[in-house]
């Protein structure tokens, strides 16, 4: 009998694998990313179905088998594309957030990382749209420093060492917008992404 794993995470992406199952890409928050099978997901009287939607953010229980993690069960709390469906900025750099974390973690490695991107998430909701580039920003930088990519730089140890976004921080880091941008993409560089 196999032991039933339970974990918040959010479904970066899915693609069909068979006739009616998938095969997800899932951000946790206690395996990192995992790539899991959906049996019958895509069957139209599915339980599953509505809980493996792309970009949902939910519950899920998975079991670890002989060939991999298969998702047992997923209670859907939100999903990004509809919260940010009348935001399409919002929308775009979560996409690219998330897109980001899927191409640079490595399977089953799992930090903060995921507390640090749910907080990002929970932020936009509520965020204007003057805050959005800093909190990407911000965000960025948090994620590239939490898996080894940055280089130290004494002028953002402080708000890289939070997992919150808060106003007070983004007020902080506008005069330095151009420095983060410049050690961000130094960063993806040394990723080999860019």
């Amino acid at each position: 009998m196999y032991h039933k794993h339970h974990t918040k995470g959010i479904i970066l992406s899915g693609r069909d694998d068979g006739d009616d199952s998938k095969r997800l890409s899932i951000f946790t928050e206690s395996f990192g990313l995992i790539s899991a099978r959906v049996q019958g997901a895509r069957n139209i009287h599915s339980k599953l179905r509505g809980g493996s939607q792309d970009l949902s953010i939910g519950e899920f229980s998975l079991v670890r088998g002989k060939s991999g993690w298969k998702l047992v069960s997923a209670k859907s709390i939100k999903n990004i594309f509809e919260i940010f469906r009348y935001h399409p900025e919002k929308l775009k750099v979560s996409v690219n957030v998330l897109g980001l974390v899927k191409k640079l973690v490595a399977e089953e490695d799992h930090n903060s990382l995921f507390v640090i991107v749910s907080n990002f998430l929970d932020f936009l909701v509520n965020s204007d749209d003057d805050s959005i580039p800093l909190s990407e920003c911000l965000v960025l930088l948090r994620i590239l420093h939490s898996l080894g990519y940055m280089r130290h730089d004494p002028d953002f140890s402080i708000p890289i060492s939070s997992l919150e976004i808060e106003t007070k921080d983004l007020e902080a880091l506008a005069p330095r917008r151009l420095k983060m941008i410049e050690l961000i993409n130094e960063s993806l560089k040394a990723t080999n992404l860019t």
